[in-house]
C-alpha cells in the first residue's frame, strides 16, 4: 500500500527523533483509530440491514483531520519553507503524504457507498415499477457487497499503518 510506503518514509526520515511534548503523533494515531472504528461500525450497521445513506453520512469525513490539526500542519509547512523547522514541524510535513494516501484509499469505498445510496433512492422511488424497485435493491445489495470488500481491504491496510505507527511511537 502506498500509505505503508509513506509511513516507511516518515519513520526513516525521523528515525528516533524525540517528539516529546508534541501532541501531533498521538492526535494522528487517535484520529486514525477513530476512523477505523467508524468504518467498522458503519459496515456492521450495513450488515444488520441499515441504510446506505446513514453509513455514508457517518464515514464521509472519517479520515479527515480536524481544523486545529490542519492549522498546525500549515504552520509546519511554512516553518519548513523558511528552513526553521523543528522535529515536530518535520513530523507534520512528513505526515502529509501518509494522510493523503489514507484518504485516497478511503475514496474507493466512499465512491461505491455513494453508488449504493443512489441505488437505494431508486429502489424507494414511487415512479418505478415494482420490478424496477426490486432490481434497484438487488443492484444496491451487490454494490454494498463491493463496499464491504473495499472497506475491509482499506481497513486492514489502515490498521497495519496504525499498528506500525504505534510501535514506532513506543520505540519498539
Amino acid at each position: 500500500m502506498p500509505a505503508d510506503s509513506a509511513l516507511t518514509a516518515l519513520i526513516d526520515e525521523l528515525g528516533r527523533t524525540p517528539l516529546r511534548g508534541d501532541p501531533a503523533p498521538d492526535t494522528f494515531l487517535t484520529r486514525l483509530r477513530a476512523a477505523i472504528a467508524t468504518w467498522d461500525s458503519a459496515i456492521a450497521d450495513l450488515d444488520a440491514g441499515g441504510a446506505a445513506a446513514d453509513a455514508l453520512e457517518r464515514v464521509l469525513a472519517a479520515f479527515d483531520m480536524d481544523d486545529d490539526f490542519a492549522t498546525r500542519t500549515r504552520e509546519a509547512q511554512e516553518m519548513a519553507r523558511l528552513d526553521v523547522s523543528t522535529a515536530a514541524h518535520r513530523f507534520l510535513v512528513l505526515l502529509i503524504p501518509l494522510r493523503r494516501e489514507l484518504v485516497r484509499a478511503d475514496h474507493r469505498a466512499i465512491s461505491q457507498l455513494r453508488r449504493a445510496v443512489s441505488l437505494e433512492k431508486r429502489a424507494q422511488s414511487r415512479w418505478r415499477s415494482p420490478d424496477g424497485r426490486a432490481a434497484a435493491m438487488v443492484d444496491r445489495d451487490l454494490e454494498l457487497e463491493e463496499v464491504r470488500v473495499s472497506a475491509k481491504t482499506m481497513l486492514d491496510q489502515a490498521g497495519e499503518v496504525a499498528d506500525r505507527f504505534a510501535r514506532w511511537r513506543a520505540g519498539v
